[in-house]
């Protein structure tokens, strides 16, 4: 009945479990216009966070601003909005300076922006395949590597990353998608593993599908066409998808109590994940033999409809 894995589910009932340890820290959220990160900035205001708001549409950002200082506690000058476009890594750099210069450090960065694609492979274009790496891979990569050397000399910090479970089990028509959080997976357990004796934690989240507009925005494929575009949003809706609100809840649970790796997903993609983690070959037989056909099936019926209609 559970919607996280068992440590979480520990935390959740014996841990800190509202966050109270987070008020006043300097969290600075990507992604922050929308969706996890929109909701996510909602619940640290509730708790007194200082925030730097970030995402490509400064007017959105404002707005989330604006709603903050509404249901929070966080005062106006507590709330930064820095516009950030996370693929142009040479602005990095410098949008880090900025935050330093307001708030005088980075208490915890929250990865969370990035785009989803669904496509069947074959069909996918590689400048496709190339923008879903760069996005979600090297962006998050190239920002954590421009905060990072404030936390190394203060020997405090924290690097939240929003993976996916799409990073820990392979998706069918998510095969971009799967390789850029199977990428993220991998060098942020190997960062953690380097940065222990900096007193730096690193924390990967692995949600689910999750109530918001990630999939609609989806790559296809070519760039110039999104799932919305085409009109088989409903069709790439999978699974029992979990409330914002909740997801951000157990982020929160998850960095106030310092955690390695979480996840949390609804069933039964849940326990789909455990049999992809402790069953490899019974979950890969199924995967090809069943969930990957099922997805195909209703991606071709949808486009076929489509060209009908």
């Amino acid at each position: 009945m559970s919607d996280t894995d068992l440590t979480l589910k520990f935390y959740e009932r014996f841990g800190i479990k509202n966050g109270e340890n987070l008020k006043g820290k300097v969290i600075w959220i990507t992604g922050a216009s929308s969706g996890i990160g929109e909701e996510l900035a909602y619940q640290l205001s509730g708790i007194g966070s200082k925030l730097i708001l970030s995402a490509r549409r400064k007017s959105e950002l404002e707005r989330v601003k604006s709603t903050c200082l509404q249901r929070g506690v966080t005062e106006d000058e507590d709330i930064m909005i820095l516009p950030l476009d996370l693929s142009v890594f040479d602005s990095h750099p410098s949008a880090a300076q900025k935050v330093l210069s307001k708030f005088d450090k980075i208490d915890i960065l929250v990865n969370n922006a990035g785009r989803t694609q669904r496509s069947y492979a074959p069909d996918t274009s590689f400048e496709v395949d190339k923008e879903c790496i760069k996005l979600n891979v090297i962006g998050t990569m190239s920002l954590t590597k421009a905060v990072l050397p404030d936390m190394v000399k203060r020997k405090s910090g924290h690097i939240v990353i929003i993976s996916s479970i799409a990073g820990k089990i392979p998706a069918a028509l998510q095969t971009a998608y799967c390789g850029a959080k199977f990428a993220l997976q991998g060098y942020f357990d190997a960062l953690r593993s380097e940065l222990y004796d900096e007193n730096i934690t690193v924390t990967t989240i692995c949600p689910g599908p999750v109530v918001s507009k990630v999939v609609e925005n989806a790559m296809t494929t070519t760039l110039d066409k999104t799932v919305q575009d085409l009109g088989i949003a409903a069709a790439m809706q999978y699974g029992n998808r979990m409330p914002t609100a909740r997801c951000a809840q157990i982020i929160i649970i998850s960095m106030a109590n310092k955690m390695s790796e979480v996840w949390c997903a609804r069933n039964p993609a849940l326990l789909v994940t455990y049999i992809a983690q402790y069953m490899p070959t019974i979950f890969r037989s199924l995967n090809s033999t069943f969930f990957a056909r099922k997805r195909i099936k209703s991606l071709r019926d949808n486009m076929c409809g489509k060209k009908t209609n």
